[in-house]
Parts: structure tokens; C-alpha cells; sequence
């Protein structure tokens, strides 16, 4: 892949997720931007580099974007919390601050914060819900295209991949949890020839009320799209996990959302 300058991205460059065979490549150029942006900003450790290949197949109808990984911002304790502060500190705890963008929304997933000012998820179906990834490099994204086969009205996106958190009444954290074995070896050309392994991996899917911090949903779900990805990002140990599959994430959380 060729950078927006026109020049090979470096190592440490990083990866934008496969494009989907709908017509969705502005999607995924400005995500991809977006992430180089900000991941320069924040130093990923390690060596990653952006491979493409026109010689392998999209993995499924619709891939996920990545979109504006994040550091954590939230308040670093001072010293360590005594027996009756970790006996207070038990179960969610209420955010100081309202979710102001998506990202702060990574703070339910990891850190186990609620947002009291955010809507409860009541009232009338849809429950609008954002999904964000954690793959295990150290960041979470939030995937904004993966609900495509449900379609691509302006309302629809506003269900299943809000950009405002003021709106979001749930979020799904999905994080790969474990590996297994080799599934077949997938071949790149761009921009160097490189062979990277693609492993099976298990993965928790985790649905919160953001309002509340309530629990809706923890599912074990495996990695069900064990195709090739078009683009992926590849670290020094060459290998690549594969992941829940659009559907299976969109059948996951479809009750929630819609009921």
C-alpha cells in the first residue's frame, strides 16, 4: 500500500482493517488516516507494518474500520488505595465526567466506569450501540462498519456506530481472549513480500448499559472469519488471529439493540 504522499509507509506504520466489497473505500481511506494520525501521536511500541495484497480476497461483506484508538486519559491514582478504599472501589463506578467522545467509552470496557449522564437503555427499540474492538495490541477502536448488511441509512448508522456518545445507550467490548492453531499462511506483496500465519482465536463479547455499568451480555464467541484479510497490520512475530466475523457480531447484539 502506498501512502497518501505518495511514498512506502515506514515500519510502524498502521493498519487499516480489509475493504468490504460494498462500495465503502472513503470509509476505510479515512479511517485509516485517522488512525496513522493518532497512532503516530501516541508512540505504538513495537514493530508494525501496513501489507496489502491485490491477490487476497476481503474476508467478509463487510470489515471492520477502525476508528480513533486511544490512550487512556482518565485520572492516574497517586498512591496505592488502602483495604477500605478497594472495599468502595468494588463493582462500577460512576465516571467524574460525561462521555464526550467515543473513546471515552473505552473506559466501560477496561476500566469498569459507568456514565451516569448518558441515556439509560429504555424506552422505545433501537437501543443504539457502539462496538469497540480490542485485539490485543494495547489500543481499542471502535469498528464502524461492520452493521453494513443491516444497511446504510443515516439512521441506521446512528443505531449500530453512533460518533455521539450523547446518543449511545450501550457498548459491546469485543477482545480476543485466546489462540490455537495455524489456520493456513496468507501472502502479501506491498509494499515487500512477507508471509504472515493466521491463527484461530477465541474472543468475549461483553454488552454494558452505559448509564448504569449493568451487565446485558457476556458471550465466548470464536473467530469465525478465517479468511485471509486484505489488509492487516503485522508485527515482528508474523502473525495475524482470525476474528468475529461482521454477522456473528451483528447476530450477537441484534436482540439487544432492536428489543
Amino acid at each position: 500500500m502506498v501512502s497518501p504522499l505518495g511514498q512506502q509507509p515506514p515500519v510502524g506504520w498502521p493498519i487499516a482493517p480489509s475493504p468490504t466489497r460494498r462500495d465503502n473505500s472513503a470509509v476505510i481511506v479515512a479511517a485509516t488516516l485517522a488512525v496513522v494520525l493518532l497512532v503516530a501521536c501516541l508512540g505504538v511500541a513495537g514493530r508494525l507494518l501496513l501489507v496489502n495484497s491485490t491477490k487476497t480476497a476481503a474476508s467478509s461483506p463487510a470489515s471492520e474500520a477502525p476508528l480513533f484508538p486511544t490512550r487512556d486519559h482518565s485520572p492516574t491514582a497517586s498512591a496505592e488505595p488502602n483495604e477500605s478504599e478497594l472495599a468502595v472501589q468494588q463493582g462500577p463506578q460512576p465516571s467524574a465526567y460525561p462521555a464526550t467522545e467515543i473513546s471515552d467509552l473505552n473506559r466501560v470496557c477496561d476500566e469498569n466506569v459507568y456514565y451516569p449522564e448518558s441515556p439509560k437503555r429504555a424506552g422505545r427499540a433501537p437501543h443504539p450501540v457502539v462496538l469497540l474492538i480490542g485485539d490485543g495490541s494495547g489500543l481499542r477502536y471502535q469498528n464502524g462498519t461492520y452493521y453494513f448488511d443491516e444497511g446504510l441509512s443515516k439512521r441506521v448508522e446512528q443505531t449500530w456506530a453512533s460518533e455521539d456518545p450523547k446518543k449511545v445507550q450501550m457498548v459491546a467490548c469485543l477482545d480476543r481472549v485466546s489462540t490455537g492453531s495455524t489456520i493456513r499462511r496468507c501472502k502479501y506483496d506491498d509494499p515487500k513480500p512477507i508471509t504472515l500465519t493466521l491463527l484461530r482465536a477465541g474472543w468475549r463479547l461483553r454488552v454494558y448499559e452505559v448509564a448504569t455499568g449493568r451487565k446485558l451480555l457476556d458471550k465466548a464467541m470464536a473467530g469465525d472469519d478465517q479468511a485471509c484479510p486484505y489488509v492487516v497490520l503485522a508485527g515482528a512475530d508474523k502473525k495475524i488471529y482470525a476474528t468475529v466475523s461482521n454477522k456473528a457480531a451483528v447476530a450477537a447484539l441484534r436482540r439487544l439493540v432492536n428489543r
